[in-house]
């Protein structure tokens, strides 16, 4: 039997030399979601780092002004400093609490936050504050509560809370250094004073 081979070349002959048009468009969109969600996955991780400095730093920060607080260095202002920010990171800022008292709410979708009105309600409720403290005994242990605010990312949480119970005195001073220099050798109560 004898075969017979066509020397003319048509498209059969190349059908099977190449890709289709069809099978390089599936190719490409396989590659762009791969690359799509590879990209995708390195965003997300770069930000669930940046939080996760973020809260680690807060965390250290918060313990940084709770021994502070433990050494006496918020005697002064422990009525009036209640807030502020960091030095070396001003996108940090503390709150703290002390005893029943709780965090300021600020609702976002309030508007604008109006520190006028704020300063105000922190000097009433200082004022209400020393009035209480004066009817109240001394307790043995205050407890201490620092909030520490960092820059928000997406909708991840961005505030860091601390609790500690800490020695009355420790966080007002003793009863004689707050009530002036009466006690210092040289006063104006003191006899033996040149």
């Amino acid at each position: 039997m004898k075969v017979i081979v066509s020397r003319r070349r048509g498209s059969a002959g190349y059908a099977g030399a190449g890709f289709t048009l069809a099978e390089v468009v599936v190719t490409i969109a396989i590659v762009a979601i791969a690359l799509t969600l590879a990209f995708q996955s390195l965003n997300v991780s770069k930000l669930m780092a940046a939080h996760t400095r973020n809260s680690k730093l807060a965390r250290e920060l918060a313990l940084y002004t709770l021994g502070q607080i433990e050494a006496g260095l918020f005697w002064e202002d422990i009525e009036t400093g209640r807030s502020g920010i960091y030095e070396d990171y001003p996108n940090f800022s503390y709150e703290l609490a002390l005893g029943d008292e709780t965090f300021l709410e600020i609702d976002p979708d309030e508007g604008p936050f109006d520190t006028w009105a704020y300063r105000e309600e922190q000097r009433r409720l200082a004022d209400d504050y020393d009035q209480d403290a004066e009817d109240e005994e001394i307790q043995p242990y205050e407890e201490v509560r620092v909030k520490v605010t960092y820059p928000a990312i997406r909708d991840l949480p961005n505030e860091f809370i601390l609790e500690r119970w800490i020695p009355w005195v420790q966080v007002y001073g003793e009863e004689d250094e707050l009530d002036g220099d009466e006690s210092l050798p040289g006063g104006e109560g003191d006899e033996t004073g040149g």
